[in-house]
């Protein structure tokens, strides 16, 4: 059984906070949410993105019981998607870029552009300063060294669009949106043709071989893992969360939520999930049990 912990509701709560008057919405359009720690002793944040439609968007920043340290922490971002520390920056694709921004100064930022990206969805960091960022409409997923810039196409070769990534070990796991229409009225509203993979490539082979854990799940979006082996994964459109199992594989359904469940967030402390629902702008913290 799972249990729902608390959550909080971007559109109609309104709270009070260091920037932030009281009767703005704390989350609009809510796209990724994102835990970090220092390490064991740190009780970690959490990060919420908000894409906020055809508006400017913005980042707020949480504490780890879920209440509200800046609902604007890092502002003037045009579409802010998907997360993750690297060094002593947060790094946020927006768009075409990937911007890195000062975990101390949110004004103190870098940006990189990349080349013929179309609209970069999630962000992934491995262990030697590089990033991994899903360029979905182009089916393909980037590599940039954080330090430089420096940018190249990783995998290009993938049938199905990619969306959220995480890196685990020497794994690339890719939670795909699926294959998408043909028809490039379909393709704008992202209509597919398949539902998506959960698959992995190797970091270390340059073949970048698919190894499929759940084929045609859904139109995929976040995916997480926690301390037990056990993956998660969201479906952006059916609102469905899906744990499969370390033991067997098998794929479990967990929850059946709103349409617009996107890229969850997982605490690497206590293995509460955190699920943002972009169509309701919620925040749902969640506690899978055992």
């Amino acid at each position: 059984m799972c249990i729902l912990s608390r959550a909080v509701l971007g559109l109609f709560l309104f709270l009070m906070s260091a920037s932030v008057l009281a009767n703005e919405p704390a989350f609009a359009q809510p796209e990724s949410a994102y835990f970090y720690t220092s390490g064991s002793t740190d009780p970690g944040v959490y990060f919420i993105s908000s894409t906020n439609g055809n508006e400017m968007g913005w980042v707020s920043k949480l504490a780890a019981d879920g209440s509200i340290i800046d609902s604007r922490w890092a502002t003037n971002i045009r579409n802010p998607m998907g997360m993750r520390v690297s060094g002593k920056r947060l790094w946020v694709n927006n768009i075409t870029e990937i911007i890195g921004i000062n975990l101390k100064d949110p004004s103190d930022r870098i940006v990189y552009s990349i080349g013929d990206a179309i609209l970069l969805n999630d962000l992934a960091t491995d262990s030697s300063g590089y990033a991994y960022l899903s360029d979905s409409m182009n089916s393909r997923v980037v590599r940039i060294d954080l330090a430089t810039g420096e940018n190249s196409t990783f995998i290009s070769t993938l049938p199905s669009s990619p969306n959220g990534l995480l890196v685990h070990g020497d794994k690339l796991y890719i939670a795909s949106w699926g294959i998408m229409s043909e028809q490039p009225e379909e393709r704008a509203e992202w209509i597919t043709q398949t539902a998506g993979d959960l698959y992995w490539v190797s970091l270390k082979e340059s073949e970048n071989v698919r190894h499929i854990v759940a084929p045609e799940l859904g139109n995929l979006d976040g995916v997480e893992i926690d301390q037990q082996g056990n993956i998660y994964v969201s479906d952006w459109e059916n609102g469905k969360l899906y744990k499969i199992s370390s033991s067997n594989k098998t794929v479990i359904e967990l929850g059946q939520y709103k349409q617009g469940l996107a890229d969850l967030g997982l605490n690497s402390l206590t293995g509460e999930l955190v699920l943002p629902i972009m169509l309701s702008s919620e925040v749902l913290f969640y506690n899978p049990s055992p």
